[in-house]
């Protein structure tokens, strides 16, 4: 049986050791989350074990996080097929009400909010329903602790983001102790392969360039990341509240949903914006990447995915493992870098919707 996971603000965790140290505490969320992993690899619950995996850091300055994972590869469940990104929810595919009892790890609670939506009726579920925050195990896992954060998944949501999601998923994140531990979203036509809202999650034990890697001021929390073959938008949770971040980034991304712009988000825990990745000031990056569509047949080294997106790349077979380098990795990647000019219009609308709903705040 799946266990339950009540917590609150008083339990977020708002800074984790730098790299540099050898302190690494794990919390209450971190201890349920592992220890049930753990079960169920022990039961057979995943499709394969992680004894295979391989990890290299490749020679140059992003020192990219290389593991060869060809099971990842070959034993997944096969992607659903995905032509818009706003693309309906269809019950009758795989989705994750669909899943075994086994896979479910935990049940998690915000017991601030206000528990004004249970026992309603969602819009794409037959019958009344409480709607649960779950985290279930990824049965074809990239790395250790690879779960699945899906938020209300009773409502039977599309992989499009709610602003109930992204805190959903900040929320977890700030509930971890770990600096290891990452969560990631990949829009549909961003590798997305599941159509119900969900977000990936692992414990990653490596630094990602990302962590730490300068950023430009843009507007209020508005900053631009360049330090990945493909630029992007970053916030921090550094003088920043959970609220004032799910609301902008989620007015971002309707955006992208309304104008069909792919995109992934990532989690990450770093150093304080512009201080160095020594600095004992963290905090909680969160980088939005608008991103080209995924057309026809993917790269054949790796996919370029959100955690390829922050500098982890799980290879699909041994010649390209073995021979990977950094300048080819910056190549597939730079696969997903929109035109300059298409970039360029983009940073300027989602510049103005930054700065107006600071407006607005300022205002009220």
């Amino acid at each position: 049986m799946s266990k339950k996971l009540d917590y609150s603000s008083a339990d977020f965790i708002e800074s984790t050791p730098n790299w540099l140290s050898k302190a690494n505490k794990n919390s209450k969320f971190d201890d349920l989350l592992r220890n049930g992993w753990d079960k169920a690899m022990e039961e057979g619950v995943f499709r394969y074990t992680m004894g295979h995996l391989e990890t290299k850091i490749l020679d140059g300055p992003k020192q990219y996080v290389a593991q060869l994972n060809v099971k990842r590869a070959t034993d997944r469940r096969q992607p659903q097929n995905i032509t818009s990104l706003n693309q309906p929810f269809n019950p009758d595919t795989f989705n994750f009400t669909k899943i075994k009892e086994t896979e479910i790890l935990l049940t998690i609670n915000n017991t601030d909010d206000e528990k004004s939506s249970n026992n309603k009726e969602i819009k794409n579920c037959l019958t009344p329903v409480q709607d649960r925050n779950l985290i279930i195990v990824n049965i074809s896992p990239l790395e250790y602790g690879h779960v699945l954060v899906v938020p209300q998944v009773d409502s039977c949501l599309p992989q499009i983001l709610t602003r109930k999601a992204l805190q959903v998923a900040l929320e977890t994140v700030l509930l971890s102790a770990r600096r290891s531990f990452r969560l990631g979203f990949n829009s549909l036509c961003a590798y997305a392969s599941v159509n119900h809202q969900h977000f990936h999650a692992y414990y990653l034990e490596h630094e990602l360039v990302v962590e730490y890697g300068p950023v430009q001021h843009i507007t209020g929390v508005l900053y631009q990341s360049d330090v990945m073959p493909v630029p992007g938008f970053v916030f921090q949770t550094h003088e920043n509240s959970v609220s004032t971040l799910t609301r902008v980034i989620h007015k971002i991304t309707q955006y992208f949903q309304k104008n069909e712009i792919a995109h992934s988000v990532l989690l990450t825990r770093g150093a304080v914006f512009n201080e160095d990745k020594t600095s004992d000031n963290r905090t909680v990056r969160i980088y939005v990447w608008p991103r080209q569509k995924f057309k026809g047949m993917p790269p054949e080294a790796f996919n370029v995915a959100v955690v390829e997106m922050g500098g982890h790349l799980p290879i699909k077979d041994e010649n390209s493992y073995k021979n990977m380098t950094e300048k080819e990795a910056d190549s597939i990647i730079e696969t997903a870098k929109l035109p300059e000019e298409e970039f360029q219009k983009i940073k300027s609308d989602v510049t103005k919707i930054v700065f107006e709903d600071s407006e607005d705040k300022n205002d009220s």
